[in-house]
């Protein structure tokens, strides 16, 4: 372990060179990991909370359809001969019913829009390869960057075992 140490300032600058670049390399290398599998999940989450406030902006419309519905039946009473005359074909004594070839039979009295269910996006299949070099490039960057801690993160000391102040640089 003492071979690590430097025995003079150029050497000691070398050695600053070799662990700030272990570690930067372990750093990309741990960032290149990480950052891109979770980037794709953030997308595809924020995806499903765009499709999940949509439908829920559709439910929220199909609730105050139906509250209006509900309001018209009990106070309304116009909207309650209609209703009956569409779903229960009531007619009052002495009307006759003419049907014309134009006219729909259906009578609904709140038009509401079909709401989708919501179900999220499942995550993506990664294959064993994918696992297996994702796992292995982020203990390559672990290792580079104990490398560069264990080896070369040392105090530079003299000949005599003196230690050597760090320089400004």
């Amino acid at each position: 372990m003492e071979k690590a140490v430097a025995r003079s300032v150029r050497q000691g600058k070398i050695y600053s060179v070799i662990f700030w670049t272990l570690a930067a390399v372990g750093l990309l290398l741990f960032a290149f990991v990480t950052i891109p599998p979770g980037a794709r999940r953030s997308r595809a989450l924020r995806a499903d909370l765009d499709r999940a406030r949509a439908i829920h902006a559709g439910l929220e419309y199909t609730r105050d359809a139906y509250e209006q519905c509900e309001r018209a039946l009990m106070t309304d009473p116009f909207f309650i001969e209609a209703v009956m005359r569409a779903k229960m074909r009531y007619r009052k004594p002495g009307e006759i019913e003419i049907v014309t070839g134009a006219a729909s039979t259906s009578f609904v009295p709140v038009s509401v829009p079909d709401v989708p269910d919501f179900v999220p996006s499942p995550p993506p299949a990664r294959t064993s390869r994918k696992r297996v070099a994702g796992w292995a490039l982020l203990v390559a960057s672990a290792l580079l960057l104990a490398a560069a801690f264990l080896f070369f993160d040392r105090p530079m000391v003299d000949r005599y075992g003196r230690l050597i102040p760090p320089s400004p640089l």
